[in-house]
């Protein structure tokens, strides 16, 4: 008789304590799964707790890596992995100046990023494998008002701007910029027509303080340094060696690097790769503006630089793969290009 009383008062807890159960469910959980509400985390036993993030478990970058080593650290770089404060200088050559950053280009990249976006300007070309970047055109529109016509003048001017990034020894990254910039000629029913001008080296150098500013440095520093860099002479001259058209520069090749690379993106011959261990740059050149009556044969070249001691030799060719040679004309065409936008790197430097 105990026994089977003992059985139903078991029975009578089991069965109230499974109403009370839902009577919890339906007031602070609700009645449908997608209402259900959170009433506590899960903690994980000590042994089976993640370790935090120590910078020491992290494969560090080398001063021999590539660029491209951007791309396999995480395609996902934004500025909120950029240093706060970057060490850098300013290095001229001529009118050529350029910024060295004692940063890896890893984490330089998301700052020249930031400091597009914090000014509007959208990019075109984002592409840390090969270290370019470059913005869309950037449109600039002066009135003035004309004694003559009692009305107003109005002058346009676009400028594109290009970033090329390089990894020198040390963790040492090399920052490049240049300008490509035209004018507005006339408007027609098809829209503006633009005529590309000489790029100005001054507002380069605009540019490159206010780059300068983002990653830490004080405007008057910046100031000072960009107007106080120093630079050499250059010589340059266009020959023929063994019927083959040639540019003479007179330096040596690592600085004939770095004022090719500016000069062809001054050029309009934007570079879509380069090894500067091989000595080349494979150029575009399809929207090249040519003299009239002129043409090229081909649109995408390679351009090489030879050292020769204190001086470097600079060709032409066909890119890599092509076993025809360049024509004469082509090759001439091109290093043309490149010798009038060498020309606004003065000669009169210190």
């Amino acid at each position: 008789m105990k026994t089977r009383t003992t059985l139903k008062l078991i029975l009578l807890t089991a069965v109230l304590a499974a109403l009370q159960s839902c009577a919890f469910v339906q007031k602070f959980g609700g009645s449908k799964y997608g209402e259900a509400g959170s009433i506590g985390g899960l903690e994980a036993p000590p042994e089976l707790v993640t370790p935090e993030w120590d910078e020491s478990l992290e494969i560090p970058q080398t001063a021999n890596d590539r660029v491209s080593a951007l791309e396999t650290y995480g395609k996902a770089l934004d500025a909120s992995v950029a240093p706060e404060f970057v060490d850098v200088s300013v290095r001229r050559e001529g009118d050529l100046r350029w910024l060295e950053a004692e940063v890896d280009p890893v984490n330089v990249w998301p700052l020249l990023r930031s400091f597009w976006a914090n000014r509007g300007v959208a990019l075109n070309r984002d592409e840390p494998v090969v270290g370019i970047m470059e913005t869309d055109w950037v449109e600039e529109i002066d009135s003035t008002n004309s004694g003559i016509t009692q009305g107003r003048e109005f002058a346009a001017s676009r400028s594109k701007y290009r970033i090329r990034v390089e990894r020198e020894p040390n963790a040492v990254t090399n920052i490049f910029l240049s300008q490509r910039k035209s004018e507005l000629q006339s408007i027609t029913e098809q829209g503006g027509v633009w005529s590309t001008v000489p790029s100005d080296p001054e507002n380069e150098a605009e540019m490159l303080v206010n780059l300068m500013e983002h990653m830490g440095k004080s405007r008057e520093d910046a100031l000072f340094e960009v107007a106080n860099a120093k630079g050499p002479r250059l010589f340059i001259d266009l020959q023929d060696i063994d019927g083959i058209p040639v540019l003479l520069v007179g330096d040596q090749y690592s600085r004939v690097w770095r004022r090719t690379g500016i000069a062809l993106d001054r050029a309009g011959l934007p570079i879509y790769d380069q090894n500067r261990n091989k000595g080349t740059y494979l150029v575009d050149a399809s929207e090249l503006e040519l003299p009239e009556g002129t043409y090229l044969l081909r649109n995408r070249y390679q351009v090489h630089l030879l050292s020769q001691g204190s001086q470097t030799l600079i060709t032409v060719h066909y890119p890599d793969g092509e076993s025809s040679k360049i024509s004469e004309q082509d090759a001439r065409l091109i290093l043309n290009q490149i010798l009038s936008a060498y020309r606004v790197f003065r000669t009169t430097g210190v």
